[in-house]
């Protein structure tokens, strides 16, 4: 394959369940069809090689289910999926082998068995051959870094460190992508930082293999994704990276501006420029961050009175958005199409 080429393609992909079980069945007395709910609704995606991808919306939006098609534990109503050019609905047990999944809510640990005779014996079920099960699991146990509890009963490990341990399954076989559902959830915040970086920068930058996280925790995708997508009622209603879906979006900028100077004065005549929102001093430098609407003339009419008071503009940039008002404006627009 191309190294430049998509791992995951979905073409036109459709998931839909039977609606709740006792609807169903005064349904099915009746004589008439079950109904389905449409959760994932003609869905294409293309996720790049090497790249970290997250998954974004709200509770029902159809992220997990997104999740479990790709990584074969469901197969879709119609549409197609190729995972490193594999058809995983033709050949899922070879899709399986190029795939490590970790969830947030992991069961299938042994927790009376210390952390390695729970490795080797996924390893095992994994196909590793035996002869080099033990090296990889110490291998897979210094990646997360846990090697030093490896012998550890799984029953004492703490949230975090129970996640990092599903990460180190996942990773058993080498796997080219990695789909992590809700990676973060219910870990505390020193832990969070830590898998967070893992993903980023151990897995997808030194290793390059493809990270797919769904989340519902905005600035976890903002911080670790080279790509996002926004789902909204099993639809895709927003895709691109962070900068690009604030410059979608966000019906405000913020602007740091570096200044040769400034004094009260300045402060006070930029506050009246209409569209200012808040005007604040810089740590560090002489320097203003702006926060503006955008609205005609607004921008120019700043940049006016900041030339029209002798000061010298030094640099002048844009900052990221707040991603929840990206996601707040791509989901409203969802729903009021």
């Amino acid at each position: 394959m191309n190294a430049v080429s998509p791992i995951v393609e979905l073409r036109g992909v459709t998931k839909s369940f039977p609606r709740t079980y006792r609807m169903s069945e005064w349904l099915r007395r009746f004589g008439r069809r079950r109904e389905r709910r449409v959760v994932l609704d003609d869905i294409d995606l293309t996720i790049p090689r090497g790249s970290v991808f997250g998954l974004l919306g709200p509770n029902g939006a159809g992220k997990t289910t997104l999740l479990k098609l790709m990584s074969t534990l469901l197969l879709p109503d119609r549409g197609e999926i190729f995972v490193d050019g594999v058809d995983a609905v033709a050949q899922p047990m070879e899709v399986k082998r190029r795939i490590g999944l970790c969830t947030s809510e992991e069961r299938a640990f042994y927790y009376r068995l210390t952390a390695r005779a729970n490795l080797e014996f996924f390893a095992i079920l994994a196909g590793l051959p035996r002869r080099i099960v033990a090296a990889r699991v110490i291998e897979v146990a210094k990646t997360v870094d846990i090697a030093r509890v490896l012998d550890v009963e799984v029953r004492t490990y703490s949230t975090g460190m129970r996640q990092r341990l599903a990460v180190a399954r996942a990773m058993l076989a080498d796997p080219e992508v990695l789909f992590f559902d809700e990676p973060t959830r219910a870990v505390d915040p020193v832990h969070t930082e830590a898998i967070r970086t893992l993903m980023r920068d151990r897995l997808a930058r030194e290793l390059g293999k493809t990270v797919v996280a769904s989340t519902n925790v905005l600035a976890e995708a903002w911080s670790i994704c080279d790509t996002v997508v926004i789902l909204s009622d099993g639809r895709i209603v927003a895709q691109g990276t962070p900068l690009e879906l604030g410059s979608r979006f966000a019906d405000r900028r913020r602007y740091a501006i570096s200044l040769d100077r400034f004094d009260d004065g300045l402060l006070e005549r930029l506050r009246c420029v209409d569209g200012v929102g808040s005007v604040e001093m810089m740590d560090g430098e002489p320097g203003l961050i702006v926060d503006l609407e955008l609205r005609e003339r607004n921008l120019t009419s700043l940049l006016g009175v900041l030339g029209g008071n002798g000061v010298t503009i030094r640099a002048f940039r844009q900052l990221d958005e707040e991603p929840f008002e990206v996601f707040r404006a791509a989901t409203a627009g969802a729903r009021n199409e």
